[in-house]
């Protein structure tokens, strides 16, 4: 009777996971975090190459910065330093002018290996850094871009602990955060209503 029981807990626990058409991922993350760029380089990419078609990513590259006002801007303290504010307000502005969402990604992806390297990242996937990015990054907006980013991040529940911090289909939860940082193919298929032929592969 007690394996009955705990064979239908494992039942529910999986049944009760929502099912989707497509999973909505947002990352929050951080330019020069070790964990962000892993997850991004050998979870995220990956995982947005074989299933881009079902899966919806937005970026937020803030984490555990802080702000405060400075006249008609803001200054930053962040995790890992002044450099790791510059580059959260470099992918601020990539994120905003890169309208197509592959090309998107693997631009992050660059800077996350290659920090700083606006010109050369944005060459490297074909999207161009000046000016847009370039006037961006270098101008206002980029902190004011990275300010907003800011206060989506503050208003979380439950609060940010960790980067980078997943939160799937609008709900954030530590099984579903644990099992994309590490297996985030297979927590992408197990949330999909009707899991495409990809998902029966595994990654080598």
């Amino acid at each position: 009777m007690k394996i009955i029981l705990q064979i239908s807990a494992v039942l529910l626990a999986v049944t009760a996971m929502p099912k989707n058409s497509i999973v909505n991922l947002h990352v929050y993350y951080e330019s020069l975090c070790p964990d962000s760029r892993n997850f991004i380089n050998s979870q995220l990419v990956p995982t947005w190459n074989e299933l881009m078609d079902f899966m919806n990513v937005t970026m937020n590259p803030f984490g555990k910065a802080t702000f405060t006002p400075n006249g008609d801007s803001w200054d930053f303290t962040c995790q890992h330093g002044p450099a790791e504010c510059d580059g959260n307000a470099l992918q601020s502005c990539v994120l905003k002018y890169t309208e197509d969402p592959t090309i998107r990604l693997n631009y992050i992806n660059c800077l996350m290996q290659n920090p700083g390297e606006g010109e050369a990242c944005g060459a490297s996937v074909g999207q161009s850094y000046v000016p847009s990015i370039q006037a961006c990054y270098e101008g206002l907006e980029g902190k004011a871009l990275l300010k907003d980013y800011g206060d989506e991040t503050l208003s979380l529940d439950p609060a940010l602990t960790f980067v980078p911090w997943l939160i799937f289909d609008g709900e954030w939860n530590e099984q579903s955060q644990w099992n994309g940082l590490f297996a985030l193919k297979s927590e992408v298929c197990n949330r999909l209503t009707v899991p495409p032929a990809q998902c029966q592969t595994k990654r080598n």
